[in-house]
């Protein structure tokens, strides 16, 4: 599993160059695992020059990528329910200029399943209200045999869902050709 975290998802790109994003790339389509957080999740997406292409998702409203930080509210869905194991049908989770994201339909990526929505939004430093809210928080896809997960949001660095994380690991880690009928992860 290849855990690429926050900060600038085009900084990443541009340093693995298209050496790098080609082995990534090599690394799902045999079986691998991806967790893009943040800038993670925006390298994952198939909108930019320096992107994996690994995620059927393209950035909505790019010019105001950075529209500030804090928590909003997401709802997850049926699927995001079961993958992080929650009762809830929505959590309060930090927001640092993540991707809205939302389906790019890409005829070569297998289209990613919602697992959660924005239900509030952030919309300072010029950013236009009601862009946010209804675009695409976690989304959850398939790349060749390997399987992506993606934060718009930090789980991590909000209290008591960095749970969030582990539970997306174990699900990309499952997902691996070689696992089929190994005990599941404790």
């Amino acid at each position: 599993v290849l855990i690429q975290p926050g900060g600038s998802g085009g900084g990443q790109g541009r340093h693995l160059a298209e050496e790098g994003r080609e082995k990534i790339r090599e690394f799902l389509q045999d079986g691998g695992g991806v967790i893009g957080i943040c800038g993670g999740a925006y390298l994952a997406s198939a909108d930019y020059s320096w992107s994996l292409n690994i995620l059927d998702a393209k950035v909505v409203d790019r010019k105001h990528w950075a529209r500030g930080t804090g928590m909003v509210e997401v709802t997850l869905s049926d699927g995001g329910r079961e993958l992080f194991r929650s009762d809830a049908d929505q959590i309060e989770i930090f927001y640092g200029q993540g991707p809205l994201l939302a389906p790019a339909n890409r005829d070569d990526i297998e289209d990613y399943e919602p697992m959660a929505i924005y239900k509030t939004e952030i919309a300072e430093k010029g950013a236009p209200k009601g862009v946010m809210i209804g675009t695409t928080a976690i989304a959850k896809g398939r790349y060749g045999k390997g399987r992506v997960i993606c934060f718009s949001p930090h789980p991590e660095l909000t209290e008591g869902l960095d749970g969030l994380v582990h539970f997306a690991v174990e699900d990309v880690y499952r997902a691996r050709p070689a696992a089929a009928g190994r005990e599941q992860l404790k």
